[in-house]
């Protein structure tokens, strides 16, 4: 109860605008004003790659929509809609959309990644 904020505001005081993230066209990062976190949407089409920086803390990614991989320095993973990844610190990754074949259905992959910068 003591860290809750009772100081009324007007709504505009609270909107967060979407940024780039690293100056990226299809990540695009929401920072809110306060410490506790950050969050990163990126959205690939099929057979698209994104290159995620190193972030100074944890993060979690949430799988939306769609199947694709996440690569690191000595690594990777498979992953699907519905799942979650924990990223630790200070580690780059590599997000990669599965390319479809013709005839199969097209899916974007979305991920929400939440993190905090230390």
């Amino acid at each position: 109860m003591n860290t809750l904020t009772y100081a009324a505001a007007p709504a505009s005081h609270h909107v967060v605008k979407p940024l780039p993230f690293s100056g990226s066209s299809v990540s695009i990062l929401y920072d809110p004003p306060i410490p506790e976190f950050s969050l990163v949407n990126t959205t690939l089409k099929s057979g698209q790659t994104e290159v995620h920086r190193a972030i100074d803390g944890p993060s979690i990614a949430i799988i939306a929509s769609g199947k694709g991989k996440i690569q690191w320095s000595d690594g990777s993973l498979d992953v699907v809609r519905g799942e979650a990844v924990f990223v630790g610190a200070n580690i780059a990754i590599n997000l990669l959309a599965d390319s479809f074949a013709a005839g199969e259905e097209d899916e974007t992959l979305e991920i929400y990644r939440a993190f905090v910068e230390v």
